[in-house]
């Protein structure tokens, strides 16, 4: 029999199955894809030359320890994100203005007042602790900056920025949860930045599924069964046993469920998961984060004094990134179409998608024929991939977040939970995943020899 059986080979799982390897445990990883890295999903060019991240792309050297030891451990190479240009505010398809990167855009000075005000206050509140408050969690971001006297453009960016974070509207999510997410990262700013104070300071050469890959050699890749969807689970009080769909069968001392929560009720988990447990997990969503990646030959963007970041409220794209990596190999622009318009966009034909991203880029970029004329496309929709239905990390239901917080991630029985959306910082990035899934195992090894174990 096994010590633990790990569900999932994304990064929080396989940092759980290596560091309970660590400390002398026996471990068995189970993934229900045919590939390790879960939502971290480097996709080759056909070219050959380079890659196009369809999921996490973003890490830190300074404010994010774990993966950036990973990345000096395996010896990759990294990139900083480009800075350098004119930014593009579209606001609807036949207004449009450019603005210095990294400043408030020109807005008149009310509304510029007004967002500095809103942004002022979600910073404030991300750098205090603890939990937010019930009344928070109660009342929707939208709502709550209203009730702050926020301007209808402002109430607008509000409604971009949880889209661009978490890809719903901000009408989908409390203002608790909102403000946890930001205390959990650094605080607001450092969630919204993109040079070394922030979150989306520098990128993988060879892909973020490169940390996956040499993680999945230190668990050993002999003990990783890729292509074994989970179908039930069962809780002995002794020992688990999880069974896949294909018949495989795996009997543990524990279990640790690498899983969005959204997700748990898809299994047939017996005994059944507590009432509190099923109620705040069936409530937590995932978002609709999708990506669309142009690839090109050149970077004309540039060549116009442009970095290649838009925000836009024109949609379907509501956010796009000058995601070049290899100077000898392509350039490219990410596009991020989330929240509903990314729900809208997605139900489209992939040939409709593709022209309606392409049209609104050429509309950006002043109809420039460049744009016509990429080397490859990738789109990625989260929500229609089966192993992970949506992302970046499942939020809650409207007063979910303070009212089961005492069970929210807990262990059950011999069932133990880990997963970006459990960490105590840097939620919904790599490095969350990392820290969760280091303390799950933690967690098992304390329950399983009674004594603190430090990993």
């Amino acid at each position: 029999m096994l010590d633990v059986v790990v569900i999932g080979a994304g990064f929080s799982g396989l940092q759980a199955a290596y560091s309970a390897k660590q400390a002398g445990l026996s471990v068995a990883v189970v993934e229900a894809r045919d590939r390790v890295g879960g939502k971290i999903w480097s996709a080759p060019l056909a070219s050959g030359r380079g890659f196009a991240e369809l999921g996490g792309a973003w890490i830190n050297d300074s404010l994010q320890p774990r993966v950036w030891a990973y990345t000096q451990q395996f010896g990759l190479e990294v990139v900083r994100q480009r800075l350098e240009g004119t930014a593009i505010m579209q606001e609807s398809e036949t207004e449009r203005f450019e603005f210095p990167f990294g400043v408030t855009p020109e807005f008149t000075p009310e509304e510029k007042r007004n967002l500095e005000t809103i942004r002022d206050h979600f910073q404030a509140e991300s750098l205090k602790t603890g939990l937010p408050s019930a009344e928070l969690d109660n009342v929707t971001l939208d709502q709550h900056v209203r009730n702050l006297g926020a301007l209808p453009k402002i109430a607008k960016m509000v409604n971009m920025w949880s889209q661009v974070m978490h890809g719903l509207e901000s009408t989908e999510e409390s203002a608790a949860w909102f403000i946890d997410y930001c205390r959990r990262n650094k605080g607001f700013l450092a969630i919204r930045a993109d040079d070394s104070t922030g979150g989306q300071y520098l990128r993988f050469q060879d892909g973020a599924q490169s940390i996956a890959h040499n993680l999945a050699k230190l668990v050993g890749t002999a003990n990783i069964h890729l292509a074994s969807p989970v179908d039930s689970i069962k809780d002995h009080g002794s020992h688990v046993t999880v069974v896949t769909r294909n018949q495989q069968t795996f009997e543990a001392k524990m279990c640790i469920m690498s899983v969005p929560s959204t997700m748990y009720k898809e299994f047939e988990i017996s005994p059944a998961l507590p009432k509190a447990v099923r109620e705040v997990t069936d409530g937590t969503v995932l978002g609709d984060y999708n990506k669309l990646i142009v690839c090109y030959d050149t970077p004309w963007w540039r060549k116009e004094g442009f970095n290649g970041y838009f925000a836009s409220y024109a949609g379907p794209i509501t956010l796009g990134r000058d995601t070049s990596v290899d100077e000898k190999g392509h350039y490219s622009l990410t596009c991020f179409v989330n929240g509903l318009p990314g729900r809208l966009w997605s139900k489209l034909p992939p040939h409709e998608r593709r022209a309606a991203g392409l049209k609104q880029l050429a509309n950006v970029f002043k109809n420039n024929p460049e744009v016509f004329k990429p080397i490859e496309v990738f789109e990625q929709i989260w929500q229609h991939e089966e192993f992970s239905r949506g992302a970046l990390a499942p939020v809650h239901s409207i007063g979910h977040l303070t009212k089961y917080a005492s069970v929210y991630g807990r262990p059950v029985g011999n069932l133990h939970f880990v997963g970006t959306e459990y960490s105590s910082e840097w939620k919904g990035y790599m490095e969350g995943a990392l820290c969760s899934g280091k303390d799950g195992a933690q967690q098992v090894v304390k329950a399983l020899r009674n004594v603190p174990v430090k990993l």
